[in-house]
């Protein structure tokens, strides 16, 4: 009996809820929960993927330069992709190179402004 309620169960769920969902053709790609809408949500994803990234390959871990360089480059590249799909709102209305500008502090920031300066010597330590 137990089997026949299964085996009952399992009929229902092929016949009935499987092609109901199977109606939904389009899925739409929502980005709102990514945190692509803000500035410190990018500078978010990109220490992230800095740090991430840094457990992968030692040698970005090990050179402050390094470390800085990549987190510009990522956060150019993710700010560029985003102003391109238009996923941030704050970056819909600038130029290609303002965005680059704004990826490049976006960088900065992930890595923080103030330790930049202090490893290149223009902030007292």
């Amino acid at each position: 009996m137990k089997k026949f309620v299964l085996f009952m169960f399992v009929l229902f769920g092929a016949l009935v809820c499987v092609p109901v969902f199977g109606q939904e053709a389009e899925i739409p790609f929502d980005v709102s929960g990514l945190g692509f809408e803000t500035f410190a949500g990018i500078v978010a994803i990109v220490s992230y993927l800095l740090t991430q990234g840094a457990k992968i390959i030692p040698f970005v871990e090990k050179s402050t330069f390094t470390k800085i360089a990549s987190s510009v480059v990522i956060s150019v590249v993710i700010s560029l992709v985003a102003w391109q799909f238009k996923w941030a709102a704050f970056l819909a209305d600038m130029a290609l190179w303002q965005v680059a500008i704004q990826g490049a502090l976006i960088g900065l920031s992930a890595c923080g402004f103030y330790d930049v300066l202090k490893n290149f010597g223009l902030v007292k330590k």
